[in-house]
């Protein structure tokens, strides 16, 4: 018989399976023995430990039997026309229950199922790969290549017709002790390092129509599993624009939770497998190096399992000798149940290492049980997966030497035969496996249900009836103290009491004006303010786009000279630089209590940004000064939404005591004022950001549309700073007069020596425009602190209370699972004296449900699929 490599190329349902020759197993390098690899074989027994079958020949055709049951391999016949074809043409189905059954938990409490495992180092194409066999592209970006497991699977669309379809979710099963990231480190009984088990869940994360969309998607999928105290709705496609992507902002490099891709579309290879995180010999910083063994220990727990199908990936630019996945498959004893693929031939050159790489294909060298096939990809990512296809299959017909002296195995050339040995592969491993899945699921099955026959029965009673009834009576309550009206619910009254003690303190803090006159040696310096004891002080950036508008940057001008020590002493000016643009005009720390502008400061302010006509007042001036006197809104608003919280608390605490101390001592209650407490975090939070958002636009620049406000706020502020100016000017002319005569007035013969005093003889104000810019600071504050406290307030009455009032009661239904399909027995948990009891028999209710979901898909396959039998392995009599 003519040497023959040739496999197909088909995907699908159905995929012919020739029966093997020997000349082709024997020179497939299929030498394969679980006790001992490398030893020769015949061919009975190669077919037997690649497909995990016995062949055998009867009267009506081929016979099927499990390993175990086996005696000895018979002799390969051709009595049958379609043997493995039968076998290959219920692949797909096969390997859909498969995938069910994990998704139903079955490897978590029952036993490991069948699955393909694809490893390497870190730089081995295995990204490459791993496109080639799914036609969808992976995270490359730098420093978030595959960080976590990925399980892809990928189905044939029942009609021709149907859409392609991805679907992904994010697949937790270990929790991230956040906190002891650096301290706990890999040990025997933590070989995860800081992740522990939990009970496992998925969260579908996105669905998508186009192959172009899934890269950017599993980009993102993967960074929210690299951050777990973060939620994943952060990461979602559409919401995550805000959302930093780059590696210093991951909270973990490696994570054991999984990313789980559906892909379902005509024409698709029926398969499923894991990419694992390449494997890492040198962590990027000292304190990270517990991650080398964590990614050891996490391919290790993949690929342990006797029914696991390892993909080896190993570049033909490197010695295979090297690979520390290699190390890791031989160490687990897996080498029986490995298939290598040697990536990057194109980096090789024609005759180097021919020797070599024939040696290794032909099982002479590194042998593994299911033997090697070379794959080539194109390692731009622009590059679509039909083009790369028909790139590697012109590689391969026309390049030395897979061409010519290496043609004997072009059968293991190329991803599609790699993806049809693939799946042939899984098909048999879940052939074989069958029974034993079978076996372990009965056995299960009715060690759950003796488990729950022995626990004491669970409270009476329709329980999510009686604790909703409690909820609808605590949420009436609520609303009515919410309402107020009466002086027996004051907590309306309390909180507008709150509202306008907010509005008289921003009111008392109003800008005001140093009325009195520079003196002659201060008015002679251009700099002269900035040493006076009312101005210098650290800078605040009102010009930031940044959340915290409260945040403090150095300063330009040093500490206040007027600012007071903890001893009381006021503080040594710091000499400073003279004031010669806007930019250099200073800005201000956030400050409790007003801002107090002196007349050369404005004078100084007015220099910097002169406009060249006499007279006028740029209106960044006035900008200026009224972002300056706002700095101390945001302490104000921040102890009004601290106090807003504490009073929400305080209702909400009594109401729950009110309405659910009978159960105090229960699991409920604790649960109850948790909810409560974490709704009212999250629409606090709410109102903070609301706040935080407003404050910011006031402090980016000035705008009102109130005219008459601002005109009849600035008339009075100006008649207010021109009587006090006034006030001032002859107080100081008179102070010169009486120093000169020797005869010093005070008390009621001051004032009336002022009263009497011509103002006429003062002439005109020097500083009648810093007055008048003052007058504008002024008006535009009472507008805007005025705006502020209604947008707040607002949004505390009308969302704050409105969600408290109308929307709790819908939460704590929600976390309690008082309309779950298994409310009664979470409420068993919640009201029971022993909640432990009531937990473990809500999860033995969960195994017993999906183990019953397994029970009727074996009997489901046994029955539409005659050649299966599920006790016994497959039987095609």
């Amino acid at each position: 018989m003519p040497l023959s490599h040739e496999q197909p190329t088909s995907s699908g349902s159905t995929i012919p399976l020739s029966t093997p020759t020997v000349e082709m197993l024997q020179d497939e390098g299929y030498q394969t023995n679980l006790e001992g690899v490398g030893k020769s074989q015949t061919p009975g027994e190669l077919l037997n430990r690649d497909f995990g079958v016995i062949l055998g020949s009867n009267r009506d055709g081929l016979a099927f039997r499990t390993r175990q049951s086996s005696a000895t391999p018979a002799t390969l016949t051709d009595t049958s026309e379609n043997g493995l074809e039968v076998l290959a043409g219920d692949a797909k189905r096969l390997i859909q229950g498969i995938q069910k059954l994990r998704h139903l938990g079955i490897e978590e409490f029952v036993l490991p199922l069948p699955k393909i495992c694809v490893v390497g180092d870190q730089s081995t194409g295995k990204s490459s790969l791993i496109e080639g066999m799914s036609e969808i592209k992976v995270p490359r970006k730098a420093g978030t290549c595959t960080r976590c497991p990925i399980e892809i699977n990928l189905a044939e669309s029942a009609h021709p017709d149907s859409p392609w379809e991805c679907k992904v979710y994010l697949h937790k099963k270990y929790f991230f002790e956040g906190s002891k990231s650096k301290s706990i480190g890999v040990s025997r009984n933590r070989p995860l390092g800081p992740w522990i088990p939990k009970e496992p869940e998925d969260h579908h994360f996105a669905t998508v129509m186009s192959k172009d969309a899934v890269g950017d998607v599993l980009h993102w999928a993967q960074l929210a599993t690299l951050n777990p105290s973060k939620s994943p709705e952060c990461y979602k496609p559409g919401i995550n624009c805000d959302t930093p992507d780059t590696p210093e902002t991951l909270q973990v490099k490696f994570s054991p939770n999984c990313v789980r891709v559906e892909i379902s579309g005509p024409s698709l290879p029926n398969l499923s497998f894991y990419d694992l995180p390449g494997v890492i010999n040198v962590a990027e910083a000292e304190e990270e190096g517990y991650l080398v063994k964590l990614v050891k220990n996490l391919v290790r727990e993949y690929i342990k399992a006797d029914n696991c199908i390892n993909l080896l990936a190993l570049p033909m630019t490197a010695d295979a000798a090297n690979s520390t996945a290699a190390e890791i498959v031989r160490e687990e004893k897996a080498q029986g149940r490995t298939l290598g693929v040697l990536t990057k031939p194109d980096r090789v050159q024609p005759g180097e290492s021919l020797e070599q790489w024939t040696s290794i294909l032909n099982g002479g060298k590194f042998p593994l049980g299911y033997g090697y096939h070379v794959i080539k990809n194109n390692p731009d990512p622009t590059v679509d997966h039909a083009t790369a296809r028909a790139e590697e299959v012109d590689f391969f017909n026309h390049t030395e030497p897979y061409a010519t002296q290496l043609n004997g195995y072009k059968s293991r050339f190329g991803t599609l035969q790699l993806q049809t040995a693939l799946s042939q592969r899984l098909t048999a491993q879940i052939l074989t496996s069958l029974p034993r899945i079978n076996s372990n699921i009965l056995a299960k099955a009715a060690a759950v249900d003796q488990e729950l026959s022995g626990l004491p029965k669970p409270p009476a009673g329709n329980l999510p009836l009686v604790i909703h009834s409690r909820i609808v009576d605590f949420s009436r309550d609520l609303q009515q103290h919410i309402d107020g009206g009466s002086p027996d619910v004051p907590f309306s009254q309390n909180w507008h009491e709150l509202a306008q003690d907010l509005r008289k303190r921003l009111a008392d803090s109003r800008p005001v004006l140093s009325p009195k006159t520079p003196t002659t040696q201060e008015d002679s310096l251009d700099e002269a303010f900035l040493d006076s004891s009312s101005v210098s002080i650290p800078v605040f950036t009102v010009e930031s786009d940044s959340d915290n508008p409260g945040a403090e940057t150095p300063s330009r001008m040093g500490p206040a000279a007027s600012r007071k020590r903890g001893n009381g002493k006021p503080a040594t000016p710091i000499p400073q630089k003279r004031i010669k643009t806007l930019a250099d005009i200073p800005q201000y720390q956030s400050q409790r209590q007003g801002k107090s502008f002196t007349l050369i400061e404005i004078r100084n302010i007015m220099k910097a940004a002169y406009v060249g006509l006499p007279g006028e007042i740029d209106p960044r001036v006035t900008e200026r000064m009224s972002k300056t006197s706002m700095l101390h809104w945001e302490h104000l608003v921040t102890e009004f939404l601290h106090d807003t919280r504490v009073m929400c608390q305080q209702l909400v605490s009594d109401r729950v005591t009110e309405s659910f101390s009978l159960w105090r001592q229960t699991p409920l209650y604790e649960k109850i004022n948790r909810v409560c407490e974490a709704f009212l975090d999250r629409f606090v939070q709410q109102q903070r950001v609301l706040a935080k958002r407003s404050l910011r636009m006031e402090l980016r620049g000035a705008l009102t549309f109130n005219d008459e406000g601002m005109k009849q706020s600035r008339e009075k502020a100006l008649q207010t700073f021109q009587n006090a100016r006034l006030q001032n000017r002859i107080s100081e002319k008179l102070d010169v007069q009486e120093t000169q005569n020797g005869k010093p007035t005070t008390g009621q013969a001051r004032k009336e020596k002022m009263a009497k005093f011509p103002s006429e003889k003062l002439g005109p104000d020097p500083f009648e425009a810093e007055v008048s810019a003052m007058a504008r600071v002024r008006a535009y504050y009472e507008c805007a602190f005025s705006r502020l406290v209604d947008v707040v307030g607002q949004g505390i009455k009308f969302e704050l209370f409105s969600s408290i009032r109308n929307e709790l009661r819908r939460e704590l239904t929600t976390e309690l699972g008082l309309e779950s399909s298994d409310a009664n027995e979470r409420c068993a948990i919640l009201l029971a004296v022993n909640p432990e009891i009531e937990e473990r028999r809500l999860q033995l209710k969960k195994e017993q449900a999906a183990l019953q979901e397994a029970r009727e898909w074996l009997q489901t396959l046994a029955k539409d699929v005659p050649n299966v039998d599920c006790e016994t392995g497959m039987d095609m009599s």
